[in-house]
């Protein structure tokens, strides 16, 4: 084996690692920025605003399902979009069939966002009305699952199911944001 050849597959390599790994900066601490959530035709989101306190921002919302079926099913598409959200790709779906039991699950994706409903959302999904309050989504979990999901502004799309008819959907737009935490220091002048 060559040494040129040797190099070139130590600096690929190598260069996998930066990418995959170092991509992350772990001092920077990251949360969501939002710019948009919508929702149609039988679930209603009535006096939506972002609000901010410090570097984290909330979702706050009055939330109307209009339906008594039973929902069971949800698929969530995501597609990732360039730095200014414009150029919009497919990525990725997830169709979750017991959604009940996925609701109750802890440490996912979904849990920060899902526990901010008041009433709590639990199944059987029978309340109309529900209030979110300072609804966020797990960035941890966002970055163990997809490292690189900082690079991206994110179009989620969330279809909800009755027994295979639509109910309705949502769609929340936004980004990951890294900032640096100011560290007390421990050292008194």
């Amino acid at each position: 084996m060559s040494t040129y050849f040797k190099i070139t597959i130590y600096f690929i390599l190598f260069g996998e690692l930066v990418i995959n790994v170092m991509s992350f900066n772990p001092m920077l601490t990251y949360t969501v920025r939002y710019k948009k959530i919508d929702a149609k035709p039988n679930i209603t989101i009535h006096h939506f605003s972002i609000d901010q306190y410090k570097y984290i921002q909330y979702i706050n919302a009055n939330v109307s399902i209009n339906t008594k079926e039973l929902i069971d099913e949800v698929t969530v598409t995501f597609y990732r979009c360039d730095s200014d959200g414009i150029n919009c790709e497919y990525f990725q779906t997830w169709k979750i069939k017991d959604a009940c039991n996925k609701l109750k699950e802890p440490n996912q994706l979904w849990s920060r966002w899902y526990s901010s409903f008041d009433p709590p959302l639990n199944c059987p999904i029978n309340k109309v009305h529900y209030t979110i309050k300072n609804g966020t989504f797990e960035v941890g979990a966002v970055l163990l699952w997809y490292p690189q999901a900082t690079d991206y502004q994110w179009k989620v799309l969330q279809n909800v199911y009755a027994h295979g008819i639509l109910v309705g959907s949502y769609t929340i737009e936004g980004s990951l944001f890294g900032y640096r935490k100011k560290i007390k220091s421990i050292f008194k002048p």
